[in-house]
């Protein structure tokens, strides 16, 4: 079956598969588009055939949403263990006799569910411009999927550029994720962007701090690496030292 204009991550059979279920399960009264990294790694191969890094599938859920999650139980969705407020975790393999320690043996589905709409959680939920886009999960198996994405006002025009651009910095790890974009050639906010992530840096909690250094390390190259981004910043402090960041100095 020709699926080159779908999505890239639907162009594998399987994870075609898992993710046509996830669709059919959606009843009514409940709209669910796909969020975060996928739907932005989607529009940017779309734009220059080039695939970034993933690992799960954020998923966002509006309405009835406990109904959503019985569909997808019944189609042997497991239980992820990751925990978060207002967000479920739920996973299926995609080999016959998957590794629990091998991330890529399963499709992990991140489920935020919301009362909110769609627009409204893009314009108040994302965090840089570059991942403002919310692709319904009906539309993925369609070659219009494109065309019935939305998006915030400059999502397409900064990834273009591969400019970062914050839309509401209020994750304490964000000027992580502004390095990891870095590595991969896109260019840095401006400087009050920056201080901006640094003051919510200081607020991160240990066990956020060596989840999302470790993540780090491993997109960029190694802790060098890090802090070879991190002055392209005009950062001077160690952001990989924990007790660093809580001694920041910040004008």
């Amino acid at each position: 079956m020709e699926r080159q204009g779908l999505p890239v991550f639907m162009q594998d059979p399987k994870t075609y598969e898992i993710l046509k279920e996830v669709a059919e399960a959606i009843p009514k009264g409940c709209q669910v588009y796909l969020v975060g990294g996928a739907a932005r790694n989607a529009v940017y191969y779309r734009l220059f055939h080039k695939k970034m890094p993933q690992r799960d599938y954020d998923i966002l859920a509006i309405g009835n949403y406990k109904r959503f999650i019985q569909a997808l139980r019944k189609r042997k969705f497991a239980y992820g263990l990751i925990k978060r407020k207002k967000v479920l975790v739920l996973k299926k393999k995609v080999v016959s006799k998957p590794r629990k320690s091998r991330f890529e043996d399963y499709v992990f589905l991140d489920i935020k569910f919301s009362k909110d709409s769609a627009r409204k959680n893009l314009e108040e939920g994302v965090n840089f411009t570059i991942n403002g886009f919310a692709i319904p999960l009906k539309a993925l198996t369609s070659e219009k999927w494109y065309k019935q994405t939305l998006r915030l006002p400059t999502a397409v025009q900064d990834l273009k550029a591969r400019q970062i651009q914050i839309n509401q910095s209020f994750h304490a790890s964000d000027l992580y994720s502004c390095l990891r974009f870095m590595s991969l050639g896109f260019k840095p906010p401006p400087k009050k962007e920056t201080i901006l992530m640094l003051k919510n840096l200081k607020r991160i909690d240990k066990r956020r701090f060596q989840r999302n250094i470790k993540k780090l390390f491993r997109y960029v190259g190694g802790e060098k690496r890090a802090k070879q981004l991190s002055r392209k910043l005009g950062i001077k402090e160690n952001i990989c030292d924990l007790k660093a960041i809580k001694n920041l100095i910040i004008s």
